[in-house]
């Protein structure tokens, strides 16, 4: 996460180089992040249509004022002018009230197809993506940085054009009422924008570090929630505590940073602004008590400075949001940009085979980090139907193994094949419907019981279901329920003991059919009547399937069809155990200890 932020910085210092087009790069990603998920053109230009038609008909109020000033000073007066101000009145809010409505369903619906689209790609990104970048920094991705680019679609896209409209038709108006007054009020135009340039590209630079600090807090507090169990347990209230208030005094102060160098724009445009029509209204003033210019005309110059006025001020808003909605674009697109699971491997659809194969490792190479490697040459074979145990101590690289049978990631070199096939070259969704995971602490859903066992799944029968959960011996705890299948286990499952989540998730991989079965110690740390219930369901389900196990105890391997030895990412023994144990020294010192009894800090 460091490096990534490091990078992004070096990455806008060079942008911010001489003759770098780098302002013109952030608004053609905004623009290509909103085009592409725009509701239909009608709707469109209907926002549009409203929303200049009601800077139009504002236009026209100052004038409609002029001449009903001008008249009541002739003691000229006539009711159809104020009928006219009246109806116009009207005609302008319902127009602005369209207005409001349509442009907050075209934020609306870009924002929904923008998170649609992150939340489909999030989905498709590989492991290595997530093993990068925290839970919380991708939430806030999704909906705080969402929320930003919605409201600068809603409350400044469509306004600025209204208001370009506002100022050059008030401006037009003016020259035509009294040239003087405009050449005074466009002198000054200038000079408002000099002052706010800068400010908004710093507003830029310090909305990237509250957006940052925010998806820190947002993981800070999701890995807190998700482990609260463990909070308690370890009375780690206080240190929790502590790092959360660290969190919120940074945003706070991030917070602060912003208001700043908003308490700073804002005033200095509003001062810009206010002696700019105090000017104007003196001046106008002179010129009335000198004859050259009427009543009138002068409500009508202070009426259109107005609109001058308030949309320049709204402008100066929409470049400050401008800036921090360029960088919420440039978070979204950064993981946009990231190319998802089936892009990175290499994927075809070459068919999987009907018939069962034998899964095969060929001097097979990973690491994690370039110089750290993880294996080493690992070759191996494991038939069907039989069953195949992976023993070594930590770090040693069984679950890594288990990650590339699971195509989490792909070896960097070396192939694995099942049969004649190497995997890299089946089609992901195929292969990882043919493999089944049960693991020390299998995952279970919030959700209902039903949901869990049948997750993933289409067109799963009830018949198989009471199959599944009869084999796993879960038929008679399910029928205890007042809700049956529909009993909701809880966050994480945590309404369920240790050896029902194990027994629920042998269901689900009974459900499944795999060719492959991954088992990592699927009965360690059950009481003995819930591992002898699970391993009756484990015997079931290895049959006829190429299994592959993590062993941590010697009762899990002593009757495994092979045994593969690893010590530091390399294969040093292969065979049975009585195979093992007659010449393999490192083997022979596992069983003199028992496994469980050196588990903690010796086997992984």
């Amino acid at each position: 996460m460091q490096r990534e932020k490091i990078e992004v910085g070096m990455k806008k210092s060079n942008y911010k180089k001489k003759g770098h087009p780098y302002q013109t790069s952030k608004w053609r990603g905004f623009w290509n992040l909103i085009i592409r998920r725009r509701p239909t053109n009608w709707i469109m230009i209907a926002a549009l249509v409203f929303g200049m038609g009601e800077a139009l008909l504002s236009l026209l109020i100052p004038l409609i004022t002029m001449n009903l000033v001008d008249t009541m000073s002739n003691a000229n007066f006539q009711l159809g002018q104020i009928l006219t101000i009246i109806v116009v009145f009207l005609i302008q809010a319902i127009t602005s009230g369209f207005s409001i409505y349509t442009m907050s369903y075209v934020g609306q619906y870009i924002i929904s197809k923008l998170r649609e689209d992150l939340w489909t790609h999030i989905l498709t990104l590989g492991i290595p993506f997530f093993d990068q970048h925290t839970s919380g920094d991708t939430m806030s991705r999704v909906t705080n940085d969402t929320n930003i680019v919605k409201y600068f679609i809603t409350m400044h896209v469509v306004p600025f054009f209204s208001s370009i409209i506002s100022i050059l038709g008030a401006v037009a108006l003016l020259f035509f009422i009294d040239w003087r007054i405009t050449i005074i009020l466009i002198i000054a135009t200038p000079v408002m924008l000099f002052l706010i340039r800068p400010l908004g590209t710093k507003m830029y630079s310090v909305s990237m570090s509250l957006q940052d600090e925010t998806a820190n807090f947002q993981s800070e507090l999701g890995r807190v929630l998700s482990d609260i169990r463990l909070v308690k347990a370890s009375k780690a209230e206080a240190l929790e505590n502590k790092k959360g208030k660290t969190r919120i005094n940074n945003l706070f102060y991030q917070g602060l940073r912003e208001a700043k160098l908003t308490s700073i724009v804002s005033p200095l445009v509003m001062t810009v602004m206010l002696t700019m029509l105090v000017t104007l209204i003196g001046y106008g003033g002179v010129r009335v008590t000198a004859g050259t210019l009427t009543a009138g005309e002068l409500v009508a110059i202070i009426l259109y400075i107005f609109q001058v006025i308030l949309p320049f001020t709204q402008m100066a808003s929409f470049y400050t949001e401008f800036q921090k909605a360029m960088g919420a674009t440039e978070r979204i697109n950064y993981i946009l940009n990231k190319k998802s699971e089936s892009v990175c491997v290499q994927v075809s659809d070459y068919p999987l085979l009907s018939n069962r194969q034998p899964l095969l490792f060929n001097n097979v190479n990973f690491s994690y980090q370039k110089d750290k490697p993880i294996l080493n040459k690992v070759s191996f074979h494991a038939e069907v139907g039989k069953v195949t145990a992976l023993v070594g101590p930590s770090g040693s690289g069984k679950t890594t193994i288990f990650s590339l049978i699971e195509r989490f990631y792909e070896p960097c070199s070396g192939e694995i094949s099942y049969g004649d096939m190497k995997i890299s070259s089946l089609k992901l969704s195929d292969w990882r419907r043919r493999i089944a995971y049960v693991s020390q602490e299998s995952p279970i859903m919030a959700g209902t019981i039903r949901e869990n066992l049948i997750y993933g799944l289409k067109d799963v029968t009830d018949k198989e279901i009471h199959m599944a959960v009869e084999q796993a011996s879960l038929t008679s705890f399910i029928n205890s329920l007042p809700d049956g299948y529909n009993t909701q286990v809880g966050e994480r499952g945590v309404k369920l003991s240790g050896g029902q989540r194990q027994r629920m998730a042998i269901a689900r991989a009974i459900l499944r059919d795999p060719d492959v079965l991954l088992l990592d110690e699927a009965t360690a740390h059950l009481d003995s009547e819930s591992e002898y219930l699970v391993q009756k369901a484990l015997e079931l389900l290895m049959e006829s399937r190429t299994t592959i196990l993590i062993a941590h105890r010697l009762s899990t391997v002593r009757n495994a069809h092979k045994i593969i030895v690893l010590e530091q990412g390399e294969v040093t023994g292969e065979g049975t155990h009585k195979e093992l144990n007659s010449k393999h020294d490192f083997y022979q010192k596992l069983v003199e200890q028992q496994f469980l009894k050196s588990y903690d800090g010796f086997l992984s």
